[in-house]
């Protein structure tokens, strides 16, 4: 990791704060926590930096991300070293037209269309079909088209499950993806 240490400020009892820990646990970074309440001279450094103190907030050198966001933090935080590969979604997808939101009853153009699913897949496991749009990961509604989802596929390392919900024919279905682990299936990188 030559980014260079990483600080994250939090307050105790802050959900935030706590799933941003939690986050880094569970891929194993190094890194030291700074409650605000406990350490006045980092609620200091937060209000040089922002004009206010703000939690959670990781410091990675001298960049700086607040909020707890794992599409973001998996953009932001360096690599980890001896990290499992990238995982495979296992089909392709594409932004939502305008067109498309309109035969499919959406009321904006958000969300993914879904081409073919490969077999043996998280995507195929998950019972993805061709055609579904994917409008939401998680409690996040998918207005960034496939470079958004691309990347919420990025932030997930093997073992992890992301929740989708998918607009076919006419009806919100929610559907857990679970991406395994290597010597599980499928763990070739890709779309």
């Amino acid at each position: 990791m030559a980014a260079g240490p990483i600080t994250v400020y939090v307050r105790a009892g802050d959900p935030d704060s706590e799933a941003v820990v939690a986050h880094l646990r569970s891929r194993r970074y190094r890194f030291t926590t700074r409650d605000v309440h406990n350490d006045p001279s980092a609620s200091a450094v937060l209000f040089g930096r922002l004009g206010r103190v703000a939690v959670p907030a990781v410091q990675v050198g001298e960049r700086l991300l607040v909020g707890y966001d794992p599409v973001q933090l998996a953009r932001f935080l360096p690599p980890v070293e001896g990290e499992q590969p990238p995982v495979s979604f296992g089909a392709a997808v594409r932004s939502v037209t305008p067109e498309l939101a309109r035969e499919r009853g959406l009321p904006a153009p958000w969300g993914v269309e879904v081409g073919p699913v490969r077999p043996d897949t998280p995507a195929a496991a998950a019972g993805i079909r061709t055609g579904d749009v994917i409008t939401g990961v998680g409690a996040y509604t998918l207005a960034g088209g496939a470079d958004q989802f691309r990347t919420a596929v990025a932030a997930r390392r093997p073992g992890d499950t992301m929740t989708l919900t998918i607009r076919r024919d006419g009806d919100d279905v929610v559907l857990p993806v679970t991406f395994p682990r290597a010597g599980d299936g499928d763990g070739a990188p890709a779309g």
